[in-house]
C-alpha cells in the first residue's frame, strides 16, 4: 500500500486565503536554520515521490526550476515549495518533483465575495468565522518555524481549521447558498488533490505531499477513504 505522509504548511509568499501567517524575512541565517530543521525531519521519512501544490498543468514549468536548482543555477525563492520541498527533493537525489494541484475557475463565488455577503447579510456567522480566523493565525514571531509547523499539524488544529469551512457552509439565505457556493469549489479541489496524488503513486511509494495545512483534513479523510493509501502522521518526524 502507498505511504503517504502530509506536511501542511503556512504559504510564505503572498497568499489569497482565508488568513496567512505574518512572516519575517525568512532568508535571515536564523530563520534559515529552522527551516533546514523541517527539511532533515521530513526526509527521516525517506519519501520517494514530492507532491507540491502547483497547478499540474504547470508540471512542465516546476520541473525546469527544480533541474536549474540541482545545477546551481537558481536561487530558492522564499515559499514553501523552494524552501521545503526542492531541498528535500534535491537532498534526497530524486530527479523530478510533482505538481499536483488545481485552480480553475468554475463559475462560483470567490471566498472574498462570499465572506463580504456575510459581513453584510449575515453578521453573525461572519463574526464566528473571523473569530476562527483570529484564532488560527499563529504570528511567526512568537515562534520557530519548525515549532510552527509543527502546531500546524496538531490534529486539533487541523479539526478547527475544518469547523471553521463548515461555518462558510452555513453563509445564505433562502435557496441562495451563497458559502456553499464556494465550498463546492473548495471541496473540488481537494478531490482533485486526491485523484492526482493517485495518478501519480504506486503500490510501493512513499510519497510526501507539501501543502497548506487548511488542505490536510480532507485530503486525507479522502486518501484513507480510497483504500489505496496509509497515511504517516509528520507528527512522527518533526
Amino acid at each position: 500500500m502507498t505511504k503517504v505522509m502530509i506536511l501542511g504548511t503556512f504559504h510564505m509568499g503572498n497568499t489569497s486565503d482565508l488568513y496567512s501567517v505574518d512572516t519575517d524575512n525568512l532568508r535571515s541565517t536564523k530563520r534559515q536554520e529552522e527551516i533546514r530543521k523541517v527539511v532533515d525531519a521530513i526526509k527521516e521519512f525517506h519519501p520517494n515521490k514530492i507532491a507540491l501544490e502547483v497547478e499540474k498543468e504547470k508540471n512542465h514549468l516546476l520541473n525546469e526550476e527544480y533541474h536549474q536548482y540541482l545545477n546551481n543555477e537558481l536561487e530558492l525563492a522564499i515559499d514553501e515549495i523552494h524552501q521545503f520541498g526542492f531541498r528535500a527533493a534535491a537532498e534526497l537525489k530524486h530527479k523530478e518533483v510533482y505538481a499536483i494541484d488545481w485552480m480553475e475557475n468554475v463559475g462560483n463565488r470567490s471566498i472574498g465575495e462570499v465572506m463580504n455577503w456575510a459581513e453584510k447579510e449575515q453578521t453573525e456567522v461572519f463574526q464566528l468565522i473571523d473569530t476562527y480566523r483570529s484564532k488560527l493565525i499563529l504570528p511567526l514571531d512568537e515562534k520557530r518555524i519548525d515549532e510552527l509547523i509543527r502546531s500546524l499539524n496538531e490534529e486539533k488544529y487541523i479539526l478547527k481549521q475544518h469547523e471553521m469551512y463548515m461555518h462558510i457552509a452555513r453563509i445564505g439565505r433562502g435557496s441562495d447558498y451563497v458559502g456553499i457556493d464556494w465550498m463546492r469549489w473548495w471541496y473540488q479541489r481537494n478531490l482533485i488533490l486526491f485523484a492526482n496524488l493517485a495518478e501519480i503513486s504506486s503500490s510501493n511509494d512513499r510519497v510526501l505531499l507539501i501543502i497548506g495545512a487548511a488542505h490536510v483534513h480532507l485530503v486525507a479523510q479522502f486518501l484513507k477513504e480510497s483504500g489505496l493509501f496509509e497515511i504517516v502522521s509528520v507528527s512522527e518526524f518533526l
